[in-house]
């Protein structure tokens, strides 16, 4: 370049800050009424910076951890920038321009019709970032953890931890972005015994209530499914699709990122709205304490007359545009609105898959008496030092372990007599274990002195 034009590049450390990524990754809007009269009223369409700031990612750059961190990953050692100059030195740090974020269905709709929107990527290219989207989604975004609660003879117990991984909200973004839970149970047999999340032909979530689907914390029916969005409500607290339109959020249970608090400065244009508001387990600790980034779904399953061994099955999808998010703008026809009514017609609008977990549990009788039979010596522990210890036979494995913050941690285990020992982190203080019992979970409070 120097060369060239006579210009010479120079090292701007801004381009890494997420500053950068602020001016087009908040957006606030004006609202206009159903004529198309100015109300006075705004609405933030996104703010997936300010998400950023109230986290403890953006806690003034505790961490480290910058929007570039993940969506620009970073090669360390030196790269020349610029082609057939290996003479050139190698300027270092260098972030790859993957910008993979989360929306499979457009790269691959955009993919299919590259020729007709003058795309000039090639399908190569495509595929590789296609790719790098699904490994965003599938390993970075997030955590997944199914228990076994209890089973009586009419109800399973099942609780679902869902924790954010990401540096924002999940989903982020424009506000058709939706993830959402697929729940099922199935008998020894594998014929279904409860489902709840499954979609339709049209990728539609069967059983979505009219308008929008509310926030829960408990679901014991089929038609109950938790949704994780915002959806835009307009000056009569309508449902709508239409940006312009949009007033305020009726419902935004989008999950936040670790460290999200309500008393920030930023929490303005980052609201949590409707009945997640109400939820004890919504970004709450186990000490009811805000910010652990996390949320727990209780299932309370009927199973009566179905005594055998049953399997859970969690899965959560991310669904960038619902088949209903169009409506309204497919009401009417225009030359670019037909056109892209057929490409979307054209194109493949699964839902990807983000988690998965699973729990089993033994035949009705045997589950509770092995959980029951559970012995944890020493509590408290001194040392750190603990055993776990079952009835004769049984098998006990150690799944996972929480501090009191509801935060895993890493911990050494090792088969121990009739069980397994643990040696629980040096700082004291309360934490979760999380136990596998003959295919049953349990989960166990320990106390470091």
């Amino acid at each position: 370049m120097q060369f060239f034009v006579g210009f010479t590049p120079e090292q701007g450390a801004h381009i890494t800050n997420s500053k950068v990524c602020a001016g087009c990754h908040t957006l606030i809007t004006e609202t206009i009424d159903l004529e198309g009269n100015l109300t006075g009223d705004e609405f933030v369409e996104q703010a997936t910076y300010h998400e950023w700031l109230n986290s403890v990612y953006g806690a003034a750059g505790a961490n480290g951890t910058q929007c570039n961190t993940c969506h620009l990953p970073r090669v360390d050692g030196p790269v020349i920038l610029a082609a057939e100059y290996a003479f050139l030195n190698g300027q270092t740090p260098f972030g790859l321009h993957h910008l993979a974020g989360a929306n499979v269905h457009m790269l691959e709709l955009m993919k299919t019709n590259r020729e007709a929107l003058h795309i000039p990527a090639t399908a190569a290219q495509f595929d590789s970032t296609i790719a790098r989207t699904k490994t965003m989604l599938t390993r970075r975004s997030l955590d997944l953890d199914l228990d076994l609660i209890d089973r009586t003879t009419d109800t399973a117990y099942f609780a679902l931890r869902l924790e954010n991984r990401v540096g924002h909200r999940f989903p982020s973004g424009y506000p058709s972005r939706r993830a959402f839970i697929e729940f099922v149970v199935v008998d020894a047999n594998g014929d279904t015994v409860f489902a709840s999340g499954r979609t339709d032909a049209t990728h539609e979530v069967i059983g979505h209530d009219a308008g929008y689907e509310p926030h829960y914390d408990v679901i014991h029916a089929p038609d109950q499914v938790q949704i994780y969005e915002l959806v835009m409500g307009d000056v009569n607290d309508d449902v709508t699709t239409v940006l312009e339109h949009a007033k305020r959020p009726l419902k935004d249970n989008r999950l936040v990122p670790l460290g999200f608090s309500t008393a920030h400065v930023s929490y303005d244009t980052t609201t949590i709205a409707g009945t997640a508001l109400l939820d004890p387990n919504f970004n709450r600790t186990v000490l009811d304490e805000e910010g652990s980034g996390t949320d727990i779904v209780h299932y309370h399953i009927p199973v009566s007359g179905v005594n055998g061994a049953l399997r859970a099955f969690a899965r959560v999808y991310y669904q960038p545009m619902p088949p209903g998010w169009n409506a309204s703008m497919f009401a009417l026809h225009s030359a670019r609105i037909d056109t892209f009514r057929t490409m979307l017609a054209g194109s493949d609008g699964t839902p990807t898959l983000v988690a998965v977990d699973s729990v089993g549990l033994g035949p009705l009788g045997i589950t509770n008496a092995a959980v029951q039979g559970v012995r944890v010596l020493p509590n408290p522990t001194a040392d750190g030092m603990v055993r776990f210890e079952g009835e004769a036979g049984s098998r006990v494995k150690v799944q996972h372990v929480f501090d009191a913050r509801g935060r895993r941690v890493v911990v050494q285990s090792e088969p121990f007599g009739r069980g397994v020992r643990i040696q629980l982190p040096a700082a004291p203080g309360l934490y979760f274990v999380q136990l596998e019992i003959d295919g049953s979970t349990v989960v166990k409070r320990v106390v470091r002195r």
